[in-house]
């Protein structure tokens, strides 16, 4: 387990204009294209690699190959990025650039590997955002379009994958109007993991199955996904069909989780969005954990989004009835109530997001899961511009100047939080992930990360904040992440 930190507040993102190629010629930069301007993410990108000793006796030679360790020629690679959703007309550049991955860092991440996989291999990225985030702008606003262009034009086989089965279109007052079921059945996968799942043990909570839920979806067909015994998954086939999965995601809060990085970035890999438990219905004396008991009054505006959200999209009024739900839970959110599971009381979620990263480790090509790992994963934080507060749809940008590469995503993981000023075991799913199972995805027992920072080999629990202060939690967390004293 390895982690590789760079941390500079003048690490800032180059201008799209030169498709993110470096501004220098390294030695083993396989194109003829240079940028006009400074790249530092470039730099910052091969510095990781550099500093972790990654194919060390070719550094700066014609021959170097950081990945070649993990990354074979010919091998299927899919990087896996954090593109939430699109710019907002409300929305700042740096409030784009805190939730979603930039291009710059994935046209460098995509250029050592197909130094590793060779310039005839296939690699894919891409994720499964919102259902309602719309997908060529997101490519724009994040870079990525330019990306995608860069390598068309050289002939690469590097392509975008939108992984949603389903998508809506929405209005900005919250009115549905369309939506769109992406009928592939190659593409989908499912896996049950049945006993085995995390949210197993939620089981028979006050003598029933739990209620499971996800936002803006049919409560009927998340609670059909998961019953006693029975837990079930849509993941894209492009994901099993990978030699290789790289996760990009952002250095941010998450309102469910505390944080959302590697772990929870494997949300990114299901098709349809209604499989995922975020949260279960009611305060905790109901058996839920949606909001605190304290807040017991919130039963009816959720049961109201359960009700507009079960109905058909041409049922009677509906789009009433979406606008109407929507704009409720703006002003509960305005009031600082907590609702949909987001506080640290939310024990659900964190289960979901462990139970897709053993999917991810563990299922072969098939979607059967198998004892042993069927795919490498690397991970590759982006958190020059990091968010802080409201993520993962709304965080407060925070210039971090700060990457990060792993060959551990929990490992990873752990140095992030602890980068945001965090405690990563009040993060339940960093310290349960350690949880013996059948297929697990790391021993309870292994040995401590390896981490080098700006050059420096440290410890895990040395490692400070990125900014010289914690990161702002979530409202629902506040207080809970950040070590006391």
């Amino acid at each position: 387990m390895n982690v590789s930190v760079v941390t500079d507040p003048g690490l800032n993102y180059p201008d799209s204009g030169d498709a993110f190629s470096p501004d220098q010629r390294f030695p083993e930069y396989p194109w003829d294209h240079l940028a006009s301007k400074p790249n530092a993410v470039y730099s910052g990108v091969r510095s990781l690699f550099r500093q972790m000793g990654l194919d060390r006796e070719r550094f700066d030679s014609p021959e170097w190959n950081p990945l070649g360790e993990y990354i074979r020629p010919g091998n299927s690679v899919f990087v896996l990025c954090n593109f939430v959703y699109h710019r907002r007309s409300r929305d700042s550049v740096d409030q784009m650039r805190a939730k979603c991955t930039h291009g710059s860092v994935l046209r460098a991440l995509v250029d050592y590997v197909l130094i590793a996989a060779g310039k005839d291999a296939t690699v894919r990225f891409g994720n499964a955002p919102i259902q309602a985030c719309e997908w060529d702008n997101v490519l724009r606003d994040t870079g990525a379009d330019k990306v995608a262009e860069f390598y068309r034009s050289r002939g690469a086989r590097v392509e975008p994958r939108d992984l949603r089965l389903y998508v809506t279109k929405r209005t900005t007052l919250g009115r549905v109007t369309a939506s769109e079921l992406r009928e592939d059945p190659e593409a989908a996968a499912e896996i049950d993991l049945g006993g085995e799942s995390m949210l197993d043990d939620l089981a028979g909570v006050r003598g029933s199955s739990p209620r499971f839920r996800v936002a803006d979806h049919d409560p009927a067909r998340t609670e059909a996904f998961h019953a006693n015994g029975s837990h079930r998954y849509v993941i894209h086939r492009e994901i099993l069909g990978s030699d290789v999965v790289i996760s990009l995601p952002k250095l941010k809060t998450h309102k469910k989780v505390g944080i959302t990085c590697g772990m929870k970035g494997f949300v990114g890999t299901v098709g349809h969005k209604d499989c995922l438990a975020h949260h279960r219905f009611g305060n905790t004396r109901s058996g839920g954990d949606e909001y605190p008991d304290s807040q017991g009054f919130l039963k009816a505006a959720s049961a109201f989004h359960d009700w507009v959200n079960h109905r058909g999209l041409g049922a009677p009024l509906q789009s009433l009835f979406f606008i109407a739900d929507r704009n409720l839970r703006r002003v509960l959110h305005r009031l600082r109530l907590t609702g949909g599971g987001s506080w640290y009381g939310n024990d659900t979620c964190w289960r979901m997001a462990v139970d897709l990263a053993r999917i991810v480790h563990n299922a072969d090509s098939r979607g059967v899961m198998q004892p042993t790992p069927q795919r490498k994963q690397l991970m590759l934080i982006d958190g020059i511009v990091a968010g802080e507060g409201e993520g993962p749809l709304v965080p407060t940008p925070l210039e971090a100047g700060t990457l990060l590469f792993s060959d551990d995503v929990v490992a990873g993981d752990r140095v992030a939080c602890r980068l945001m000023g965090f405690d990563p075991d009040k993060v339940s799913m960093l310290r349960e992930v350690t949880r013996p199972m059948a297929f697990s995805i790391c021993a309870p027992d292994r040995e401590a990360a390896s981490v080098v920072l700006n050059g420096r080999q440290v410890e895990e629990s040395s490692v400070a904040t990125a900014v010289g202060r914690p990161f702002r939690e979530p409202p629902g967390w506040a207080s809970y992440l950040v070590p006391p004293g």
